[in-house]
């Protein structure tokens, strides 16, 4: 039975840090071994009166104010304000199962006993089965290839497996491996500063297993602009990773450049008929997200799945080609 502090970090989140801090103080692990920290970024709502309503509840509940900006120092803050050797983060637009504690410290300690290497575990995120439509339809785009690139961040596998990182809304960590290779970079600000934790980790030898049927419930982003917003972020945040980090580029990597410039090429029709074979995108994604949605049992969302793809696709290729053309982004 392992020590464990949860660190929750949060700005203007009264609409859903109410309902993540209820499910993590229903936990079935034992209250005498784990705490919450709640990292509060200087909020302008009501997140900060909801926390301090549920600390005066739950005495493993504690908020700490951060007023310097950024999930990377937030994260860091809560690291070393942690009670416990070992640190579950959950974000808070999350919920967790009321085993959520209990499933991740005991695959913790499974793969732990069998290659001592492994210094986190964690599992995926799948939306609240009332969630819109197209939240909904998010949470099966993200379940492919053409969503997630594989990655484990809202991919749903049948086995465990090993992977190069782990993203930090469902995940139990070595604190102290964390705080070895230098904590998370505050100069990332709140943008992919897990994926370079990880791969700093990884570059130590440590090792990430993706465990199966362990979600978290995930309100993603509700609308299509959110979700092109949120894209671009991300898009923007691994152009900054490549640049600091040239080893981290794949074949994966690539396709978003591509894939910008075939949209763009639709522009030089009028020179020749042969610059039409890139709008083929459109059908073909349309297809695949009636396949997907169909063979996930929701034929219904297969509109709502075609435009999470082409929204995604868009902006998070405009992010990372405007991360790796500008100078200023590094």
């Amino acid at each position: 039975m392992i020590d464990l502090s949860v660190i929750v970090v949060c700005f203007n989140e009264e609409q859903h840090i109410g309902a993540c801090l209820d499910s993590l103080v229903r936990q079935t692990y034992p209250l005498d071994h784990y705490e919450i920290l709640v990292v509060d970024g200087g909020s302008r709502d009501r997140t900060g009166e909801i926390i301090r309503a549920c600390a005066a509840l739950h005495s493993q509940v504690k908020l700490i104010v951060e007023p310097r900006i950024g999930t990377a120092v937030a994260r860091n803050t809560g690291l070393n304000a942690a009670s416990h050797p070992h640190i579950a983060f959950i974000d808070a637009d999350c919920e967790a199962p009321t085993d959520w504690l209990e499933r991740l410290v005991a695959y913790f300690e499974q793969y732990r006993a069998k290659d001592g290497s492994v210094v986190a575990v964690g599992g995926g995120n799948v939306p609240p089965s009332n969630a819109s439509s197209f939240v909904q339809a998010v949470g099966v785009a993200m379940d492919s290839f053409a969503g997630s690139f594989n990655s484990a961040q809202g991919r749903q596998f049948k086995t465990a497996r090993y992977v190069s990182s782990l993203p930090t809304l469902n995940v139990l960590y070595i604190k102290e491996a964390i705080l070895a290779v230098g904590g998370f970079d505050v100069s990332l600000g709140s943008e992919a500063e897990d994926a370079e934790l990880n791969f700093r980790l990884f570059a130590q030898k440590w090792r990430f297993v993706l465990v199966p049927d362990l979600p978290v419930l995930h309100k993603f982003r509700p609308t299509p602009a959110i979700w092109y917003r949120n894209m671009v972020r991300y898009g923007r945040g691994r152009a900054r990773l490549l640049k600091r980090h040239p080893s981290m580029w794949m074949p994966a990597y690539f396709l978003p450049p591509l894939f910008l410039t075939g949209m763009c090429s639709l522009l030089l029709i009028p020179l020749h008929p042969l610059f039409w074979s890139a709008a083929l995108y459109f059908p073909a994604i349309f297809l695949y997200a009636a396949w997907l949605s169909i063979n996930k049992g929701y034929p219904r969302f297969m509109f709502h799945v075609a435009s999470v793809f082409i929204v995604q696709h868009f902006g998070y290729a405009i992010g990372e080609v405007f991360g790796l053309l500008n100078p200023n982004i590094r």
